[in-house]
């Protein structure tokens, strides 16, 4: 899959430089200064990927993290926060049914206050030795 975005950006990269080429032709009419162009910007993207390369090494030799290194970073935080927000909304409906269940004991224990209270005495002491 990754590939396939490669190719993609390889042809839109491709689309935009002839495209560019084409506009400067227009202009100057020129296939000879196109092509120093070219070649100049093919140095400057060399001399881009040296310089990453470099600046990668370096990381690495130090122990410092590169921009890949935080980019994967960044996305385990998102991960994590997500799972924490889901983790959080479980815990908040588990209280409020803890709380609702508390409700309803509450109430059940006044409902059995109030119709242990109507027994007979005997009946009372019998409850109580259970």
């Amino acid at each position: 899959m990754q590939l396939s975005s490669d190719q993609d950006l390889r042809k839109l990269y491709k689309k935009i430089e002839d495209d560019i080429n084409r506009k400067i032709f227009s202009q100057t009419n020129s296939l000879s200064f196109i092509k120093m162009t070219g070649t100049a910007i093919e140095e400057h993207l060399n001399h881009l990927v040296g310089a990453r390369e470099l600046t990668k090494q370096w990381l690495d030799c130090n122990g410092l993290p590169t921009r890949d290194d935080i980019a994967d970073i960044a996305k385990k935080i998102i991960e994590n926060e997500d799972r924490l927000d889901r983790l959080d909304d479980a815990f908040y409906a588990v209280l409020m049914n803890i709380k609702a269940s508390r409700r309803q004991m509450a109430v059940l224990a006044l409902d059995l206050d109030e119709i242990s209270g109507s027994f007979p005495p005997e009946v009372d002491i019998k409850l109580a030795e259970r």
